[in-house]
């Protein structure tokens, strides 16, 4: 497998993870989507104009641990010079032992704080793949950029040119975002029906699958470096 090849397995597999966690929070947090900041940030406006005080702190927090996530992971880029992605999968494995053991009695959104933290990260390391900026934890942008790239391919018709094939390339590489995605929705919705909290340790599988990725990635990427100045 070339170096691109795996560059795209790697974020493919990284969906997956995020589709996990995404079910997972929903599922088991009360419908409460611990990827985004969308909802969160609505629910703190009502909140602080509903003048909900304990509610709105919660929502602070939240919003908070997510924006502190973006932060840490600018900061590191552009202080050290390890590759960041074995640190993002790392502290995601330590994430996702924690989280098994959170009771179910917990507010949902301060349960879902580590999900804010780690997918924050996630999003922030894992940009995309082959030049495209593509979300590993939410699929809105990947859903548009699908169907407008399909959708732009198909009425490009007519001989296959350079620039066609480059539109249903990019249709593809969303496309298998997408995919891998909500396969970790499915995976992570039938061991939430039955394991219910536990059911994010499933995450392990995709986590260590992007660790040996990552790993054989440098590998080759050593190797080509190797025979270069060989030459």
């Amino acid at each position: 497998m070339t170096e691109k090849k795996l560059d795209v397995s790697i974020h493919y597999t990284m969906a997956v993870c995020g589709g996990i966690l995404g079910i997972y929070a929903i599922y088991n947090r009360m419908s409460v989507f611990g990827s985004a900041q969308t909802a969160n940030l609505i629910e703190l406006v009502t909140d602080l104009i509903g003048g909900n005080v304990p509610e709105m702190l919660i929502r602070a927090g939240a919003l908070a641990v997510y924006v502190g996530a973006i932060v840490l992971a600018v900061f590191l880029e552009k202080t050290v010079r390890f590759n960041l992605k074995y640190l993002a999968v790392v502290l995601e494995l330590a994430v996702v032992a924690v989280l098994g053991f959170l009771p179910a009695q917990m507010n949902p959104i301060v349960a879902l704080y580590p999900v804010f933290f780690i997918t924050a990260f996630q999003w922030s390391i894992f940009k995309g793949a082959k030049g495209y900026v593509s979300s590993t934890i939410f699929s809105t942008n990947n859903l548009k950029q699908t169907v407008s790239a399909f959708t732009d391919y198909l009425l490009s018709g007519g001989e296959e040119t350079e620039a066609r094939k480059k539109k249903g390339e990019k249709a593809r590489f969303f496309g298998g975002t997408l995919l891998s995605f909500h396969l970790g929705v499915a995976a992570g919705y039938v061991a939430s029906v039955a394991f219910g909290l536990q059911s994010v340790w499933l995450c392990i599988v995709p986590l260590s699958a992007g660790l040996i990725q990552l790993f054989l990635q440098d590998s080759l990427e050593a190797g080509v470096v190797a025979e270069r100045k060989g030459a």
